[in-house]
């Protein structure tokens, strides 16, 4: 019998949203990334060419440490999706399923920590969230690091918003004087919008940011906000595979009914009951705020075709919604996303990117730019749209560590 520990929860905060994280570990975390990320660096040109036999090793002894574990009782083995199973794992799941790809994960002590393995005949892969090929990784070293993520698109001629770090408050104030308004603060690492703060215009608005992203992070980006929302291009195997569109939770005005009412309306939708998407919360104190930034009550009868914004944040917990574009973007921006690619040099990759119109070109737009790139982007966001089509973003990868399992058609 395998043995099971209760799983640790972080207390609720309403800046961490849904994926709340201990604000102490989570800072002490961050200066252990920084020291280490200062430390392997020089390392940097020495390890990477042998990263590919330290992966073919890790596929090969990770079956082997899962194997004991489990047959001592240390772990448990869960063969299909659970409650505790995000999307991601989810959607490489019923992937692998349908190619004939033996997928298990491995819980130590019965906690859920993304740990897996994925056979299909005599090769087997262990991985952490995502399976990932034996390539060089030029950028996985800082391609999570917000900082280094803008210094280097900077001097690539990437777009990025202006702005820079911070590791005071008085730091953060100079640099907010240099900026033009409205800015935002978040933590230099982390994800998820975790501590960010929006619309900023004031030096007091400024401060509040700081301390609120110095609970988890040493220091923070202060930077100028970009207008639009939010689209996550997801490449596989170096190749751009799809385009999300991300929304904030909001609403659409018919010009008869009120805020409350239209909220009432979209909150019938089943899909925002679970277990992807929540309903709207509309006596949320971050939903009042927005309200009140757009001089917008819940009792306002709103505008035709005017959208009343809930939150700042995209993330399903908070009411937020998702559907694919990857056929709307702009060939200038689908050739800018598969730059940064070719650029990063990664196996996966997730590029954040803010624009007000995907169907419009990049440098033809005020306030777009990247704001962040992830080495592990959570690719059930294109298998559970909102609306709309899948896109299969899992199939692209198992067509990468098991290109066997191809249909012949894409073989061919």
């Amino acid at each position: 019998m395998a043995i099971i520990i209760p799983d640790f929860v972080p207390p609720a905060c309403e800046e961490c949203g849904m994926g709340a994280v201990h604000h102490r570990l989570e800072r002490f975390s961050s200066r252990i990334d920084l020291v280490a990320s200062f430390v392997s660096r020089p390392l940097d040109f020495f390890t990477r060419p042998v990263m590919p036999l330290f992966e073919r090793f890790i596929n090969y002894t990770g079956p082997l440490f899962a194997s004991v574990f489990l047959s001592t009782g240390l772990a448990t083995k869960v063969m299909e999706p659970d409650s505790h199973s995000s999307e991601t794992a989810q959607a490489l799941w019923n992937e692998a399923k349908r190619r004939g790809i033996d997928m298990y994960e491995v819980r130590p002590f019965g906690l859920p920590r993304r740990q897996f393995i994925a056979r299909y005949g005599t090769k087997a892969v262990a991985f952490e969230g995502l399976p990932r090929s034996s390539r060089r990784q030029k950028s996985i070293l800082w391609i999570d690091d917000k900082l280094q993520v803008k210094k280097r698109f900077q001097k690539s001629g990437f777009p990025v918003a202006p702005g820079g770090v911070a590791s005071s408050e008085e730091q953060a104030i100079a640099l907010f004087r240099t900026l033009k308004k409205p800015v935002i603060v978040k933590p230099q690492k982390g994800s998820g919008g975790r501590h960010t703060t929006v619309h900023i215009e004031t030096e007091e608005e400024l401060r509040r940011a700081y301390k609120n992203a110095e609970l988890v992070s040493r220091s923070s980006i202060v930077e100028e906000e970009l207008v639009g929302p939010v689209f996550r291009a997801t490449l596989i195997d170096g190749k751009l595979v799809a385009v999300l569109r991300r929304d904030p939770p909001n609403v659409i005005g018919d010009g008869r009914s009120t805020v409350r009412e239209l909220v009432a309306e979209e909150n019938k939708n089943p899909l925002r009951r679970g277990p992807v998407f929540a309903e709207i919360v509309l006596d949320a104190p971050y939903a009042k705020s927005e309200l009140t930034r757009q001089n917008l009550t819940p009792d306002d009868i709103l505008q035709k075709g005017k959208t009343a914004h809930f939150h700042f944040k995209v993330n399903w917990g908070v009411g937020g919604i998702s559907y694919d574009v990857t056929n709307e973007a702009h060939l200038e921006n689908m050739k800018l996303f598969q730059d940064i690619g070719d650029y990063l040099d990664e196996d996966i990759v997730g590029i954040d990117f803010i624009i007000e119109d995907i169907s419009k070109s990049w440098r033809d737009t005020n306030r777009c730019g990247v704001i962040e790139c992830n080495s592990l982007p959570l690719i059930g966001n294109h298998h559970f749209p909102y609306t709309g089509p899948v896109v299969n973003v899992a199939g692209a990868i198992w067509d990468m560590i098991f290109p066997e399992t191809q249909t012949p058609a894409k073989r061919g």
